[in-house]
């Protein structure tokens, strides 16, 4: 299943990411996804399963950056879901909702591994 709702421009480095956490999808059912991907307005993750339908998921993150942990929650738009080769799915979105302390710790991640 290909989904391309719109897919959002970004101006922000792009970096690999290996956190792992939680989305919750809105038919209610949640499961553990893998952060491939990550800047200051994007977010990819491969996923056992895919959308199901949510054009809105919440997303959870156990983060870390030199020594600092953080469960980073967001509010995001899916605009792309593909099967991979590992038949898992990719799941790319825009974070439509985010703290700002959150959203720092994002930044300062993505700046040392830029």
């Amino acid at each position: 299943m290909l989904l391309d709702f719109n897919v959002v421009k970004t101006h922000h480095p792009y970096v690999r990411c290996f956190w792992i956490g939680t989305m919750y999808l809105t038919n209610g059912t949640k499961m553990r996804v893998h952060c491939t991907h990550i800047s200051h307005d994007l977010i990819e993750v491969e996923a056992p399963l895919g959308l199901q339908g949510s054009k809105k998921v919440k997303l959870e993150l156990e983060a870390s950056h030199e020594s600092a942990r953080s469960l980073i929650k967001i509010i995001c738009y899916p605009s792309f879901d593909v099967l991979n080769e590992h038949d898992k799915h990719y799941i790319k979105m825009s974070i439509h909702t985010i703290s700002d302390k959150d959203r720092e710790f994002i930044d300062k991640f993505v700046k040392a591994h830029n």
